[in-house]
């Protein structure tokens, strides 16, 4: 009678046969498990005593040849000897000759499992530790120890490509006498080995299917097999093998299928493990076996797994029959366990640098582990570039803060502030919390990490007005009271001993109330230049950058010529690269560094390193679980770098601030500055102005003692256009900045339940000698028109 469909065991789908249809049964070096006595107990073989021979070459089973040869029709004899002659014609020369020794030296440097360094994807979360905002690497790979697998989920993973795996010694002996076959007779080269055999060929780093790789991973594979166990090769095999959807290994394929994360792999499924099982006949391509290809041919591959876990009575029939097909998830609402699509911004090795908003911050990232030693450590444990180091770095990014940030600079959000306005406008922001440094929220303008970063190092911008609180603290440092009386009149070159023409961006002294002897708050809260240009012509240029140094600004620019002066070294003396214009904000900074000068402020003059990282773990191979790397974890060691008496009166000033500007916030109080810096540029005459009554650089920048943040707007053609909003107005810093910085503190603070706090009142404006201005207090209501008449106008 002829064979039930069950009951076949030689060639594979893969058109790999099985080592067993070609041993006799003292295979395994004489060592081999013997067929079974009773000649009916066994599962999936041919019974030895049927009647007839098998209908074809193709339902040989194991042990029949030898019993039966002389029963086969001439035709199937001739085959049979062909084949024969095939395999001798592979030993002779794997074993003779330059095979020999070709053999020998295969054999000799097989790098084991164990000391093989497996490129591991390194992944990067925010503060919640769940949010996932970035995965490195060169390969999508995240190791899981074989424990976490149930055992039938293990035989749904191998049950299509191997499932004789538990019975053979590693080599699939037909697969290298095709290959030598083919070799020699020029024929199409063809794959299909063991798992064993995959494996040793991923050691080895060898991809092509060729006669000589046949006999390097079949030694490979023969030296594993004698000195390891199967669990061992079967992890080492599930975590290195493709599955596609750039997912190399069992921990990334059940991510990118099935949104299944590695920490929760232990509830993969047998129905799942089928698909991804499936998939590793062809995991690419129109004809493959990726449902999101082909979803004819997965579910085909699918049945064809389970039925072959029958076969091997790893499933019953009935267990088979209550399966389905996974739900494919609603792309509109994916859930973790259901087919998902593929997601072409993840489909590769890495993603979350080049593919969104916060990719900027990884390049912080490394400069952190730089720092912190863990880049030095990896090195010398060999594992070379971090990314491929299979790290987890959980950052200081918040992801409501983030996302409330991104609300309003992102384009790419529907209906951020940006989003409906003109092409040439770029904004950038940073938020920090004050009481530790750490970095809540980071957007620098772009959605790819690669492109320029306009809140960093790289695109520092003239901070103007919002400047002043460096000014009016290095003031008060050297005792100059904010209750100090100065003249703000505008000043011109060579009158009245004036060294340069300072103006106040348009407005009249005639607008203020107090005309020409002004209190230092009030010139501060109506942010009138030449007052600032005087205090640094008072104490020395250097005072005011030592302030700013110490509130957090690390480095400031030299405008001729442009050059970076990083402030922790030195501080540039005199006037020759920073003259009394940095009292009123000339010399550019960055966005970064401007937020982490607002924190220190906040907290009353304790000064935190701004910084990204929270904590960094490795995971351990053999148990699964993540290691914590000490040298990672956040460190917060403060500094009282300015006197808290100054920060807080300084605090007391800037929270009258938002009430004149219009940008309060919801119930709490707030204390902020506003800066806009005039477009320069040149006509080509060099002399007059292209863009007169233009702006290039408009900043809003505050805090409270939670969140201290800084927003910058300008053009990303560097000044060539004039930055106007969607109207054709100009954009000044109290107006689309101002407004995102306050839309963004109040989303913010409302996301992350922060409790409402009341800022500082300082001493009231009694810190200082109140006659350390132009003129003693007593004379600044000397003539009438001192006298306050109508109120002051609100500043942009």
């Amino acid at each position: 009678m002829a064979l039930r469909d069950d009951q076949h065991t030689s060639w594979r789908d893969d058109d790999s046969w099985h080592q067993g249809d070609w041993r006799d049964d003292q295979w395994r070096d004489g060592q081999a498990a013997h067929h079974a006595p009773d000649d009916d107990v066994f599962v999936g073989r041919a019974r030895v005593g049927d009647p007839r021979p098998p209908q074809s070459d193709d339902q040989l089973p194991p042990g029949w040849l030898g019993r039966n040869w002389r029963r086969l029709r001439p035709a199937h004899r001739g085959a049979l000897r062909k084949r024969r002659l095939l395999l001798i014609l592979s030993f002779l020369v794997m074993f003779s000759g330059t095979g020999m020794i070709a053999g020998s030296y295969f054999y000799d440097s097989v790098r084991e499992p164990g000391d093989l360094t497996l490129v591991n994807s390194t992944e990067i979360f925010a503060s919640d530790g769940a949010t996932q905002l970035a995965r490195l690497g060169s390969e999508n790979r995240v190791e899981v120890p074989l424990g976490k697998l149930s055992l039938q989920v293990q035989k749904a993973l191998i049950a299509g490509e191997d499932k004789n795996f538990y019975e053979h010694h590693g080599i699939d002996l037909s697969g290298i006498a095709r290959a030598a076959w083919n070799n020699l007779t020029g024929g199409e080269t063809q794959g299909g080995s063991t798992i064993t055999q995959q494996y040793a060929r991923q050691a080895a780093g060898d991809m092509e299917i060729s006669y000589a790789r046949k006999l390097r991973e079949a030694i490979m594979a023969r030296k594993l097999e004698d000195t390891h166990s199967k669990e061992q090769i079967l992890g080492f095999y599930l975590n290195t093998v493709y599955f596609g959807r750039g997912a190399h290994g069992i921990g990334a394929a059940a991510e990118a299928y099935f949104a299944i994360p590695p920490d929760k792999i232990e509830t993969l499924t047998v129905r799942q493990a089928a698909v991804l099982g499936a998939v590793l006949r062809q995991p690419e391509g129109k004809s493959g076996y990726d449902p999101a290809n082909n979803l004819e041919n997965a579910k085909g591959r699918w049945a064809y797994v389970l039925d072959n876990m029958i076969q091997m009575n790893w499933l019953t029939a009935k267990e088979r029959d209550a399966l389905t097909y996974p739900t494919p998830a609603d792309p509109n609402n994916p859930q973790p366990g259901e087919l998902q699509k593929v997601e072409h911004a993840k489909a590769g090795s890495a993603w979350g640098h080049n593919d969104r908003a916060t990719g900027h911050i990884i390049k912080y990232v490394e400069a952190e582990l730089d720092r912190l030693g863990i880049l030095a450590q990896l090195s010398q444990l060999g594992l070379g570039d971090w990314k491929n180091a299979g790290l987890r770095i959980v950052t200081t990014i918040d992801p409501r803060a983030q996302a409330a940030l991104e609300a309003r600079l992102n384009r790419d959000v529907a209906g951020s502030a940006m989003a409906a306005q003109k092409e040439n406008l770029i904004g950038a922001g940073v938020a920090i919390d004050p009481p530790t440094g750490r970095v809540l929220a980071y957007y620098g303008g772009n959605n790819k990490g690669t492109d320029t970063d306009w809140a960093s190092d790289d695109e520092p911008h003239p901070p103007a007005s919002s400047f002043k609180p460096y000014t009016l603290a290095a003031a008060l440092a050297a005792n100059i009271s904010t209750q100090s009386i100065w003249d703000a009149s505008e000043m011109h070159k060579g009158q009245n001993g004036a060294e340069a023409d300072v103006a106040n961006a348009g407005r009249e002294i005639d607008s203020l109330p107090c005309g020409e002897r002004c209190t230092l708050e009030t010139l501060t809260l109506q942010s009138f230049n030449v007052a600032f240009y005087k205090v640094a012509r008072k104490i020395g240029p250097d005072k005011v950058v030592t302030m700013a140094k110490q509130a957090g600004v690390k480095t400031m620019w030299g405008v001729n010529p442009f050059t970076p002066q990083h402030l922790d070294q030195a501080i540039p003396k005199g006037r020759t690269v920073f003259d009394y214009q940095v009292g009123f904000g000339q010399y550019p900074i960055s966005v970064l560094d401007h937020a982490s000068g607002m924190a220190t402020l906040a907290n009353h003059g304790m000064y935190q390193t701004p910084h990204f990282v929270l904590r960094v773990d490795r995971k351990n191979r053999d148990s699964g679980k993540w290691d914590r790397i000490p040298a990672g974890d956040e460190k917060i060691q403060g500094r009282q770098t300015i006197d808290r008496r100054v920060a807080d009166e300084v605090t007391y000033v800037l929270k009258k601030i938002p009430a004149e500007q219009g940008h309060t916030l919801s119930g709490r109080q707030v204390a902020s500055k506003s800066g806009t810096w005039e477009n320069a540029k040149k006509k080509p005459d060099g002399v007059s102005n292209a863009f007169p009554g233009t702006n290039a650089h408009a900043w809003y920048v505050g805090y409270t003692d939670q969140i201290a943040a800084a927003i910058w707007v300008g053009s990303r053609d560097h000044n060539d256009t004039p930055i106007k909003d969607a109207n054709g107005k100009n954009i000044s810093g109290a107006g689309l900045p101002g407004q995102m910085w306050e839309d963004f503190m109040n989303q913010a603070h409302k996301d992350m339940k922060l409790p409402v706090h009341k800022l500082t009142d300082g001493s009231g404006g009694r810190l200082g000698d109140p006659n350390a201005g132009e003129f003693r207090a007593d004379e600044r209501f000397r003539f009438p028109r001192d006298f306050p008449t109508r109120p002051p106008r609100r500043r942009p």
